[in-house]
């Protein structure tokens, strides 16, 4: 990590908590500060021998803030950003022990997103190194790891939302928010709305980057089946008009108060471009099956997991723990009426 990188995420923590001391309003948008610590085992296994072909032991430290800069007649303003480990866009996980004798790669922590949002009367803008999706997170959406940097604007439209981002999709392999932004090469427009039918969820996407144009579609929907239980489903599309090509999925999740189990099938042809590659939790292009459980553990704030992918060629496990822990504390460094 950098010196500027890491001056400026310790500025940053000790700025946020100088502001919880402040006096403040409790009707006011908290500021935060968590912190996720995780550890797991990766490997991979070659699908028809069952060779091993890696095994890392990986750690995940990750601090993710919001502080409260300005609430105004203009909006409330935040600074916002996540600090952490990881060496690409679509990974927050360092390796530091190989099992099978591979080179340990350098240890890594920096800045991967830094930003300012504007919230005001339902509309939410974003500018800076920001999220690489909205809320809404589909199983072909960016890697939550990821970044646009850019703007982002969200609307209120009808009983649902348009979204509006652009700008640059870059320096993939060096996390590193504090670097020379690369010629502007994405676009995304995105309308969600609630649907007439049987309470499904829809959305429409249009996608431009790296010089490929894709349009999305998506429906999903969710149960409540019992008390703390619930089930969500989700059928996706993605099409690549300049290739031409496809990638499509279909996931399930299901929500109890001891364990969440969740299976998803997906598709990416293999000439997709870039945005299959920059996918969440991306693995191998081609035909992917995931079974994925996770749940709280007997200490508060710990949560397992033990995931599982089949590929065409590559079979992944990964089995780990998360732990997180934060505060937080209404208030804005400056209030204007």
């Amino acid at each position: 990590m950098s010196v500027r990188t890491l001056t400026l995420t310790v500025g940053l923590l000790v700025g946020l908590l100088v502001s919880f001391t402040l006096p403040v309003a409790a009707e006011l948008e908290p500021s935060s500060i968590s912190f996720r610590i995780g550890m797991r085992y990766n490997t991979q296994f070659d699908k028809d021998t069952m060779d091993q072909r890696t095994g890392w032991l990986q750690y995940r430290g990750q601090i993710s803030y919001a502080l409260g800069l300005l609430s105004s007649p203009a909006g409330d303003f935040t600074l916002r950003g996540i600090a952490g480990t990881g060496r690409s866009y679509t990974s927050s996980w360092n390796s530091f022990v190989s099992t099978v004798g591979q080179t340990v790669p350098d240890q890594v922590f920096n800045m991967r997103q830094i930003y300012l949002q504007d919230n005001f009367e339902g509309w939410t803008g974003q500018i800076g190194v920001i999220p690489p999706n909205g809320d809404n997170i589909p199983t072909l959406g960016y890697d939550v790891d990821g970044w646009v940097r850019g703007g982002r604007v969200t609307a209120p439209l009808g009983e649902g939302r348009l979204q509006l981002v652009t700008g640059a999709i870059d320096h993939l392999s060096d996390p590193n928010a504090f670097q020379t932004w690369n010629e502007w090469n994405y676009f995304g427009a995105i309308l969600e709305q609630p649907l007439p039918w049987w309470e499904l969820r829809g959305g429409l996407s249009y996608e431009y980057l790296a010089d490929q144009n894709y349009v999305g579609a998506e429906i999903a929907r969710q149960w409540t089946l019992d008390e703390g239980m619930t089930l969500t489903g989700a059928l996706e599309a993605l099409h690549n008009f300049t290739t031409p090509t496809w990638a499509w999925a279909a996931a399930a999740r299901l929500r109890t108060s001891p364990v969440t189990v969740g299976v998803a099938y997906t598709y990416i042809n293999p000439n997709f471009g870039l945005r299959g590659e920059l996918s969440d939790d991306f693995f191998t292009l081609g035909h992917r099956l995931s079974i994925n459980f996770g749940g709280e553990a007997l200490v508060k704030d710990w949560r397992w997991f033990v995931n599982t992918d089949v590929a065409e060629q590559l079979v992944r496990f990964r089995i780990g723990f998360n732990y997180t822990f934060g505060a937080s504390e209404p208030g804005y460094l400056a209030i204007f009426d």
